[in-house]
């Protein structure tokens, strides 16, 4: 074998190596994303909270429907968590493999940790006060910065997969992450509300800390669903976009 032909066996190799990674990938996203909405919806239809009062995003937060002895349907809430987490996991790792932006060695481990700090939020609910709150705070103050550099890696690395829009999804849930970390700082509700023992007493009708929780929720799915589908299109309808990102001649 000539070493031209050395080469091109070897590109198309690679190029073989990232189509089968961006279809994990791609399928752990959108199952991440799934996850958390059929858990969410499954468990609010169930829920009745200490006072008798059904679910809201308007007032509640999300860990709520995964506290056990409260949420009647915790537990399909909290493995919709830890199936989540996971997904998300493998899908920012897939897209760091496969990506040729520079941001990919930090985007990438920081996503997964962020990931990883999802899927413990599920295997410890808030009734478990301390571990909750480390793995929550893991997530929510790494996610913001997996999701913004991989979308500033869309505009900087020219790669046919992503169009440019998906950049500004990303920074609509950047800025909801941000949002909801400043809320908590500066917020004399949510610190006046919670007890110790994780109960909330006066709960307005209107919380604002909870709502940009839920923002940030439906942000990061949403973000990861659109890559998920853009990237599964890309590989359904045109191939060669992995082979010559790979370097493949065509």
């Amino acid at each position: 074998m000539t070493a031209e032909l050395r080469v091109t066996a070897e590109r198309g190799a690679a190029a073989g190596r990232r189509t089968a990674i961006g279809r994990v990938a791609t399928a752990a996203g959108i199952l991440s994303a799934g996850a958390i909405a059929l858990g969410s919806v499954v468990a609010a239809l169930g829920y009745a909270g200490l006072a008798g009062e059904p679910f809201s995003p308007l007032n509640h937060w999300i860990s709520e429907l995964g506290q056990v002895g409260v949420s009647t349907r915790s537990s399909a809430f909290n493995v919709a968590l830890v199936v989540a987490g996971i997904g998300f996991m493998v899908f920012i790792a897939g897209l760091a493999l496969t990506s040729s932006s520079r941001l990919r060695w930090a985007f990438g481990p920081i996503g997964v940790v962020a990931g990883l700090g999802g899927t413990l939020v599920g295997i410890f609910p808030m009734n478990h006060a301390a571990e909750h709150v480390a793995a929550a705070s893991t997530f929510f103050n790494l996610g913001w910065i997996a999701a913004g550099l991989a979308s500033v890696g869309f505009l900087t690395s020219r790669d046919e997969r992503f169009p440019r829009w998906l950049a500004a999804v990303g920074a609509i849930t950047v800025a909801c992450f941000i949002a909801f970390l400043v809320e908590l700082r500066v917020d004399d509700v949510v610190r006046a509300k919670m007890t110790p023992t994780g109960a909330i007493t006066g709960r307005p009708d209107v919380w604002v800390a909870p709502i940009l929780e839920w923002s940030v929720l439906i942000g990061i799915m949403a973000w990861t669903l659109l890559v998920s589908l853009t990237w599964r299109r890309a590989l359904g309808r045109r191939p060669t976009i992995e082979a010559r990102t790979a370097g493949v001649p065509r």
